[in-house]
């Protein structure tokens, strides 16, 4: 009897290993390809103020996060590098008070037209960032530290990256 109750114990935990590393597997496939914004490959929406060559970052007023890498984007050697794209979040008017953190050489697009270029992106989060090159969408990803934007600097760019 102590046999049997070994026996479905082990099998229970074989099949609870299995789980846990399918699981795992998939974790690891859904961070490495972001769900937001357009997929890598697509055409880039042209707008007033965004560039065939550009770096679209997307920040919300009221984010912590946001807030951080904008910091980054302000120390950063050419900020009119970035199309800093930055709507309300759940705090009215927001956004005016976080555009005043970038510099004043970054292009800021704030208001209706910030919402039109985040919706026509498929961009629903932040702070999120979407490289473009002639014209197509080359890379894009959540943003966590100054790294990364150079990664989409590079990705839009070229070879020269951002100093910061």
């Amino acid at each position: 009897m102590s046999s049997v109750w070994l026996l479905l114990l082990t099998l229970g935990l074989l099949i609870v290993r299995r789980e846990l590393s399918i699981l795992q597997d998939r974790v690891a496939v859904s961070g490495a390809a972001p769900a937001d914004g357009l997929a890598v490959g697509a055409l880039a929406p042209p707008f007033p103020g965004l560039r065939s060559d550009d770096v679209v970052l997307f920040f919300f007023g009221d984010c912590e996060p946001c807030h951080e890498v904008a910091a980054e984007v302000a120390r950063s050697a050419d900020p009119g590098a970035f199309a800093c794209v930055v709507s309300d979040g759940t705090m009215a008017e927001s956004s005016a008070g976080f555009a005043r953190i970038l510099p004043d050489d970054a292009r800021v697009l704030t208001g209706d037209e910030a919402g039109a270029v985040r919706e026509r992106y498929k961009v629903h989060s932040g702070p999120f960032g979407v490289a473009v090159s002639n014209g197509l969408v080359v890379a894009k990803g959540v943003l966590r530290h100054a790294d990364d934007l150079e990664h989409l600097h590079r990705a839009a760019y070229g070879a020269a990256s951002v100093g910061t």
